[in-house]
């Protein structure tokens, strides 16, 4: 694990809060799935905090979850959006992007270049950073072929005691993709993509909780069951278990 939920009281109980940014593009922000990844990672964070702290103010308080995640955002545009993740202050950025890079024309080289710029600019002010390659597409289309050179020169840059490099694209595929992308999508064009067929790009709920599972995972080391979690959350509990 990179962090641990010891890791986040203490930094709760010396620093008073404790702020992540979730950084990318439509993977990111995924402002059409509720609950979507970030919530639920933001969700079982404070709730795992909670156990630990005899103050549940302060993980209810003061861990909060950032949405910095920009629809159809390039590594370039997200080198131009460091200075508004900074004003946030965060303590922990979590970013999953980079497909669409080959969509809209940037080379793997450039593509490289403009993630260490922004690695470099944000490890100046942030203590953690968990950068992840992008989800890969439904099982088949051919954007996971176009996108593989860009998930393995990414993976390839070095992590060091700040920032952890993580192969989202590859752990991704463990998982049944026939389950996960269900969506019909609006036209687009740039995707070559039809009103009404199935979207091979954006995860469903389902997805999105497989996605928060490998999170919570590799960050926190905390275990989450996405099925147990959904069902408990469909059945109407208030607070779902996982």
């Amino acid at each position: 694990m990179y962090l641990n939920i010891e890791s986040v009281k203490k930094y709760l109980l010396k620093n008073k809060k404790f702020r992540i940014v979730f950084l990318g593009d439509s993977i990111t922000s995924t402002e059409w799935v509720h609950p979507n990844w970030r919530e639920i990672v933001e969700y079982v964070v404070k709730n795992e905090a909670e156990k630990i702290t005899s103050d549940w103010k302060l993980s209810s308080w003061q861990i909060r979850g950032i949405n910095c995640g920009f629809d159809g955002s390039t590594t370039k545009d997200i080198l131009n959006k460091v200075k508004e993740t900074l004003s946030y202050k965060p303590d922990l950025v979590i970013t999953i992007m980079g497909g669409n890079d080959e969509v809209l024309g940037i080379s793997v080289e450039q593509s490289i270049k403009n993630i260490n710029l922004i690695l470099k600019k944000l490890s100046k002010k942030i203590p953690y950073i968990f950068w992840c390659n992008s989800t890969p597409a439904l099982k088949g289309n051919i954007k996971n072929e176009k996108y593989k050179p860009y998930a393995e020169a990414t993976i390839k840059i070095k992590s060091n005691n700040k920032i952890k490099l993580f192969d989202m694209f590859n752990e991704y595929q463990k998982y049944d993709s026939k389950k996960i992308f269900t969506f019909k999508s609006e036209e687009n064009l740039v995707e070559n993509i039809k009103e009404g067929e199935i979207d091979p790009n954006h995860p469903n709920i389902l997805g999105n909780a497989y996605i928060a599972k490998i999170l919570l995972k590799k960050i926190f080391g905390i275990e989450f069951n996405p099925e147990k979690y959904l069902k408990t959350l469909l059945g109407g509990k208030k607070y779902p278990d996982y």
